[in-house]
């Protein structure tokens, strides 16, 4: 009966001389985040989403498909701890940067290659490093504005209970 289900499910489409159709990636809005500001060493400073609660950061970056220069998105956690991310669903290349609770950066992973639905997931793309924040940026922003581990960034952040 299983099989029958889904013959049917896929005729549509075979009788249309097509495949079925492959998952769209479709961009999460993240209505916990919260904005604010993020200075360089250098003074200069970009926008940014703090995500803060476990459904949010789980949501993150995924399905977008652009990501501006001057945007960043922060991932706070309760404490500092080693963090892995998973590039699944998202669609641009990033930098990715851990920060520690003093907020100097710890670690900085560049140009991690974007992945879609489509991708195997022994294929995506996988970070990580130690700190209680983690900042995503578009690719190549960690080279182009010169940043090094150690280097101090500005922002407020309250750490969050989970």
């Amino acid at each position: 009966m299983k099989a029958l289900l889904l013959v049917l499910a896929l005729a549509p489409a075979a009788l249309a001389g097509g495949s079925p159709a492959s998952p769209k990636c479709v961009p999460q809005s993240v209505p916990k985040a919260k904005k604010t500001v993020l200075a360089f060493p250098d003074g200069k400073t970009i926008d940014i989403d703090i995500v803060d609660t476990p459904a949010a950061r789980e949501t993150g970056l995924m399905c977008v498909t652009r990501m501006p220069r001057a945007y960043g998105m922060l991932f706070a956690f309760p404490q500092d701890m080693y963090l892995s991310f998973w590039m699944k669903n998202t669609l641009v290349p990033l930098d990715i940067l851990w920060i520690g609770p003093d907020k100097r950066i710890t670690e900085i992973h560049e140009k991690l290659r974007a992945s879609t639905v489509d991708t195997p997931d022994e294929k995506i793309a996988t970070a990580g490093g130690r700190g209680q924040f983690v900042l995503e940026l578009a690719s190549g922003e960690a080279s182009r504005r010169k940043l090094k581990v150690g280097d101090l960034l500005k922002f407020e952040a309250a750490i969050p209970d989970k």
